[in-house]
């Protein structure tokens, strides 16, 4: 199962999971209902919201990604080019489609490209660490 997951771009998990939902016509129409609701110590009311878990779930998916980025192999050089691939779906769903025209989806397409570009800036550092390990 652990394995599995390093060729697979989470983000691309989120971006089906955000599709089906559209298929079903959950999304975009329900981003805004509220989940339940929660009273804080300060008596203040907190009320998540769908788009509110996405993200949410785009903030973890994200620090997976750049964990998984540390690894220097090839499998990590093949998730790197699908994650590319899935920042193209996200740009896309987000520039064409009505669906994607939200914030919450904008905000998911961001965090897939901060995991392109941090995956391969630190890709590229822990490769340059460990030649310069291993050539001494």
């Amino acid at each position: 199962m652990i394995r599995t997951l390093q060729f697979i771009p989470l983000f691309g998990v989120l971006l089906l999971i955000y599709w089906f939902c559209v298929k079903i016509n959950f999304f975009p129409g329900h981003l805004n209902d509220v989940l339940f609701t929660l009273t804080l110590p300060s008596k203040s009311p907190w009320k998540p919201t769908w788009g509110d878990v996405l993200v949410l779930a785009g903030i973890v998916t994200l620090y997976i990604e750049l964990f998984k980025s540390t690894r220097t192999s090839e499998v990590t050089i093949f998730d790197h080019l699908l994650s590319t691939f899935v920042l193209i779906g996200y740009l896309v769903g987000w520039l064409i489609y009505p669906w994607g025209g939200n914030s919450v989806f904008l905000i998911l397409a961001a965090m897939s490209f901060l995991d392109v570009i941090a995956g391969f800036t630190i890709t590229i550092s822990a490769a340059r660490r460990d030649l310069s390990l291993g050539g001494k």
